[in-house]
């Protein structure tokens, strides 16, 4: 890489639009069936070119800025596969809530990612990085709208979504992706996915269903608390995403959306409310 190679790399969040965990593997992963759409909510990370090693700023957040990054850990494998002695530094710009369900770090690993291989362009399978970083990372490295995701999450088969308008609302209250599955309260069906397609299609109530929200929303009530918020608000499909504690409900269009999120920021002002659309 050389100095006029720093570029940007813009990491979308995801919502899961119904997630069913259907067993426990012998691996002591879960096999799941969810379904993911990629808004507008967004990180954005710069790459620059260095003499060597991986740095990272972070400008909006608190986070950790050394291997308990995945960003970091994402530049470090690939430099790694592919045999670089080329070193980046990162400078992250964070909105996506932390912890929250919403695919934040993932995103941000399958950007670096990204934007190495654009710089660089080794001979490197970003697919089997990918699946080592993390369950979400192969969804955001795919660049696809929206996705089925079965196995840990690494096997996608590219849905096509309508256009949604979404409000997201964040509790200040992560839940780890492992306190999640550790309270799971029982395995589910699978997802039926054309029944949910036909009626995101006709604006009707989805009804979304979340494995892990039973569980989660027991040990954690502020996200019962922003779900019946959502409801209350007049939104369709409200419920968790993810492993929480972000939740999200339809509105009927960008204004309507705009309008609930600035009425739930008032009523929340500790919380993060956001009005986005699936891009």
């Amino acid at each position: 890489m050389s100095a006029d190679e720093a570029r940007w790399e813009r990491a979308h969040a995801k919502v899961n639009l119904g997630l069913s965990v259907l067993a426990r593997r012998g691996d002591g992963f879960h096999e799941i069936e969810t379904l993911m759409a990629r808004i507008s909510l967004h990180d954005e990370i710069r790459l620059e070119p260095t003499d060597g090693g991986v740095e990272l700023t972070v400008e909006g957040a608190e986070l950790p800025t050394d291997d308990g990054n995945l960003a970091v850990r994402a530049a470090r494998a690939y430099l790694a596969s592919a045999g670089s002695d080329a070193g980046v530094r990162l400078h992250l710009r964070k909105r996506i809530p932390i912890a929250a369900g919403l695919g934040g770090g993932s995103s941000d690993a399958a950007a670096v990612l990204r934007g190495l291989d654009a710089a660089i362009g080794a001979d490197v399978d970003l697919a089997a990085l990918a699946k080592a970083l993390g369950s979400d990372v192969p969804f955001f490295l795919a660049d696809v709208p929206a996705a089925l995701a079965r196995g840990r999450g690494e096997r996608l088969e590219p849905v096509d979504l309508p256009p949604l308008d979404l409000v997201v609302l964040s509790p200040p209250e992560p839940v780890s992706a492992a306190e999640a599955y550790a309270a799971l309260q029982s395995f589910t069906p699978r997802l039926k996915l054309g029944p949910l397609l036909e009626r995101l299609r006709r604006g009707e109530e989805p009804a979304l269903v979340n494995a892990l929200q039973p569980g989660v929303v027991r040990a954690h009530p502020v996200v019962r608390e922003a779900i019946r918020a959502l409801r209350d608000a007049g939104l369709r499909g409200a419920g968790m995403s993810g492993s929480g504690s972000s939740c999200f409900g339809l509105a009927t269009d960008a204004a309507e959306a705009e309008r609930i999120a600035a009425r739930l920021e008032a009523a929340y002002p500790a919380w993060s409310a956001v009005a986005v659309r699936s891009v």
